[in-house]
């Protein structure tokens, strides 16, 4: 660590600390107050989005739209480093949640180019998307002078990524929802109360309670259905280092032109456009090129939105370098190639035990060996594997989203007696 950076954080050390159990003892005053509101209303639970691909909180909205309990809000909004062409994005958003019948308002004002203050929505609880790239006005810090902070990760709690632990964020939330205890050990390692760290499971896989809706399909044909799902992480400075685009992106779409008995999809993280542009592997030309291929090609389809897991179960096999695909395909019980970079931060205790039912992959020859003999020799050698892998994931019988509501419940109770 450099002598800068070390006494940088020396001096914040002090003002952290004190700004974090000021945010906490803001939450021990809130659930006072919800003495008095409930005799008046229900709580107004908001769930903060800027991206819907990062959605992972339907079955929870649902939740607590039958709830006597609770109302719930979408607030969508951008992140701090937005630019102007992002306000397109930003209606895409709206729609994406506002076209299912969700309650949803904006949280940043397309007129003024500003954030519109949290407090005007009047939330009691405030779900966050992620822990990265907020604006000072919707960090916890500031949001916990009227609402109680919560967090569920989009991820999957399997990497050794720095940013899955040492966050401030993790720290001020009042509610940490996990997805293991493992996950939860290592935070109270980097020094974040357990009072915070809830181990519920992962909300995502909830999505697997429900039938699969035949009229979101995107697949067209009964052939062998493989989906593609590359990380944006392949640039040097990424603190994951899990991306193998660079590498692998050619030889699928080649892959793709010559088998037209397979049907593809082509699943990139919502941050891959960047990373191709910003490490000059392809010009803003190429990259329409690229993608326009998996829409135009009669055997290929791309998928940029959320909402995602009935594509997964009707699918055949995955092939990612994606670290949390690695949790959420599992229930399928279907084959999954693991792309692995030679550069990766790698997998944590967890992510190592769970996929050791995957197939790791290292070069574009080990590559086409693995599917000559899913696809051609119907192969998968390691299927019961992945049925004991399967057991090591926490699916509550009636959801994540369940025992998530319990939890408010109950510690509202407690803090209104």
């Amino acid at each position: 660590m450099k002598f800068s950076t070390f006494i940088k954080r020396v001096f914040l050390y002090i003002p952290n600390n004190i700004k974090i159990s000021l945010t906490h003892q803001n939450y021990k005053k809130r659930l006072k107050e919800f003495k008095n509101i409930i005799r008046q209303r229900k709580l107004k639970v908001c769930f903060l989005n800027s991206e819907n691909s990062k959605w992972v909180y339907q079955s929870l909205y649902d939740e607590l739209i039958k709830s006597d309990f609770f109302t719930p809000q979408i607030l969508i909004s951008l992140d701090k480093n937005h630019n102007d062409s992002d306000i397109e994005k930003l209606k895409s958003n709206y729609e994406f949640f506002a076209s299912r019948g969700m309650n949803t308002e904006y949280a940043f004002d397309t007129q003024t180019k500003k954030y519109i203050p949290i407090s005007k929505f009047s939330p009691d609880i405030f779900f966050y998307q992620e822990p990265w790239q907020l604006p000072e006005e919707q960090k916890p810090f500031n949001v916990s002078k009227y609402a109680l902070c919560c967090y569920s990760s989009y991820g999957s709690g399997t990497t050794n990524g720095k940013n899955e632990y040492c966050a401030r964020f993790f720290k001020e939330v009042w509610a940490y929802f996990l997805d293991n205890n493992f996950v939860k050990k290592v935070l109270i390692n980097h020094g974040i109360s357990s009072k915070n760290l809830v181990v519920t499971g992962s909300i995502k896989l909830d999505a697997y309670l429900n039938p699969i809706n035949p009229n979101k399909q995107i697949w067209q044909t009964n052939k062998f259905r493989i989906i593609y799902a590359p990380h944006f992480s392949f640039n040097p400075n990424s603190i994951l280092k899990f991306g193998t685009f660079d590498i692998y992106y050619k030889f699928f779409m080649e892959y793709a032109k010559s088998h037209p008995e397979i049907e593809f999809i082509f699943k990139p993280h919502p941050t891959l456009k960047e990373t191709i542009l910003r490490e000059k592997l392809m010009d803003e030309k190429g990259i329409q090129d690229y993608y326009s291929f998996w829409t135009t090609s009669e055997n290929t389809h791309l998928w940029e939105k959320g909402d995602y897991f009935d594509m997964f179960r009707t699918s055949d096999l995955m092939i990612t370098d994606c670290n949390s695909f690695l949790t959420e395909y599992l229930p399928t019980q279907k084959p999954l190639i693991r792309l692995i970079s030679s550069k990766t931060t790698g997998l944590n205790q967890f992510g190592e035990e769970i996929t050791k039912g995957y197939y790791n992959i290292h070069s574009i020859e080990e590559l086409k060996s693995t599917l000559d003999k899913l696809i051609t020799g119907n192969e998968d050698n390691l299927k019961i594997e992945r049925q004991k892998c399967l057991e090591k994931l926490i699916m509550p019988k009636h959801g994540v989203s369940s025992v998530i509501m319990n939890y408010l419940t109950n510690q509202i109770k407690k803090g209104i007696l």
